[in-house]
């Protein structure tokens, strides 16, 4: 029997909690496997699939409070069957009350047979009564009323508050709880940004371009996925937020210069400085997943890109002595917490914790004093992250000047990134202020 979209749903949300996979990237095969991309079915999915992430810390709050006995305890199988029919009576009116119930008891049924009666007594209690719930109080618990009202975890509010003060941390917060709309990076070596949009409107699609970079088009209400369009066939645009649009005119690489990105992942950085070199020069991409780089090279190829090669090498080890002060350009796109993107992908919120943060800021200061060694005298270093955390970004950089004194910041000079820059000259865009991830920046110039 064809399970409903609810219990695909609580699905897609077990497989979220007990793995590393990303809620996108499991909706995506979910929906193409079942043809469901674009239709009322699909929307609903994803509806509450991101809903009950983003929502997670409010739901488990109110649920906590119905629940006689230790909640924290729950099995997250049963916890997401609760989420999610939760979710449906709080935040959504698709469905009458009394139905909602009825398909979180019967997904119950299938998933966890024995939750079935708490699934029908605690959403039932709170139809009761839902004016009666309580949270922390925003005078006397400011902290304890964001996580909990606003659904972050309480160490990240703390910090947000140190930093940001209560108005912007709330104002954070009810952001990465939004859905942001597509984003996506013209190919310039193909066609030009206006007239990308001239031929997308002309299909009858609608966009606008993005408020900031050059090169990029928001999308809204698309009556195909962006991926079987015509746009995405022909290699006219890729799919990319503004912001990391924007950390690749930190580089802004010359025509005709060389290039060494050390992190290249899929290479959605290192194909826009393909862009931006206007198809000249040569591009070393390096990543410690071969997987990685064969979706690189697959998207070069769709993009007709011809100046990146590709070799699989781990930045937590020594460059290869062959690449040292080989490049104009060294570019470290650092593996982080990705605490910039929670709009995004909501999921990061309940994987990411205090205690994981010095690891990464430990690897993060290795590949960047190992990618060093590739920069030619005069050259540049970029360092970013699509983070907003001060252990992967300012306290990173500054460790590495002080172990390499012939390095110094570098203020870029482009009128693009001029409203993102610091009195230090460090990039850095807020998903609340600027409507984009949240990254950071920095380039640094090697003296001698």
């Amino acid at each position: 029997m064809k399970k409903s979209i609810r219990h695909q749903a609580v699905d897609i949300l077990n497989t979220v909690s007990r793995t590393q996979a990303f809620a996108a990237d499991l909706l995506d095969a979910c929906l193409d496997r079942q043809g469901l991309s674009e239709t009322a079915d699909g929307r609903l999915l994803t509806h509450l699939v991101y809903g009950v992430l983003r929502m997670q810390a409010h739901l488990d709050w109110i649920l906590a409070g119905l629940y006689h006995g230790n909640y924290s305890k729950t099995h997250v199988r049963v916890k997401n069957i609760l989420r999610t029919g939760l979710y449906q009576l709080k935040f959504s009116d698709r469905l009458p009350a009394f139905a909602v119930v009825d398909e979180a008891v019967k997904t119950a049924k299938k998933i966890a047979p024995a939750a079935a009666g708490l699934t029908n007594a605690l959403l039932r209690a709170y139809l009761r009564n839902p004016e009666k719930i309580s949270f922390p109080s925003l005078t006397e618990n400011l902290p304890g009323h964001i996580a909990a009202c606003h659904s972050h975890p309480l160490w990240l509010v703390k910090h947000w508050l140190d930093n940001y003060g209560a108005e912007e941390t709330i104002a954070l917060c009810r952001h990465n709880n939004e859905s942001p709309p597509p984003t996506f990076r013209v190919n310039t070596l193909k066609i030009s940004r206006p007239a990308l949009m001239e031929k997308i409107k002309a299909a009858g699609f609608h966009c606008r371009p993005t408020d900031f970079s050059p090169d990029g088009i928001t999308a809204n209400d698309w009556p195909l996925p962006v991926r079987k369009t015509e746009f995405f066939k022909e290699g006219l645009l890729r799919i990319q937020d503004e912001a990391s649009q924007l950390v690749s005119y930190l580089a802004f690489p010359a025509a005709d210069s060389s290039v060494l990105d050390v992190c290249a992942g899929s290479g959605g950085k290192t194909t826009h400085l393909a862009c931006l070199m206007s198809g000249r020069g040569r591009i070393t991409a390096l990543d410690r997943d071969q997987h990685k780089l064969v979706q690189l090279e697959k998207e070069a190829a769709r993009l007709g890109i011809t100046t990146i090669d590709t070799a699989t090498a781990d930045l937590n080890n020594p460059l290869p002595g062959e690449l040292h002060e080989k490049f104009d350009y060294v570019f470290v796109d650092a593996p982080c917490s990705g605490a910039g993107t929670l709009a995004r992908h909501p999921e990061i919120k309940w994987r990411l914790t205090q205690e994981t943060l010095p690891a990464l800021a430990a690897g993060q200061k290795n590949i960047l004093h190992h990618a060093a060694t590739g920069v030619k005298k005069g050259g540049l270093l970029v360092y970013c992250t699509c983070s907003m955390l001060p252990q992967e970004n300012d306290e990173v950089v500054h460790n590495f000047l002080s172990s390499f004194p012939h390095f110094s910041v570098w203020r870029p000079e482009t009128v693009v990134l001029d409203s993102f820059l610091d009195q230090q000259g460090f990039f850095r865009t807020y998903p609340h202020r600027h409507g984009m991830d949240g990254f950071f920046g920095a380039v640094l110039r090697r003296l001698i």
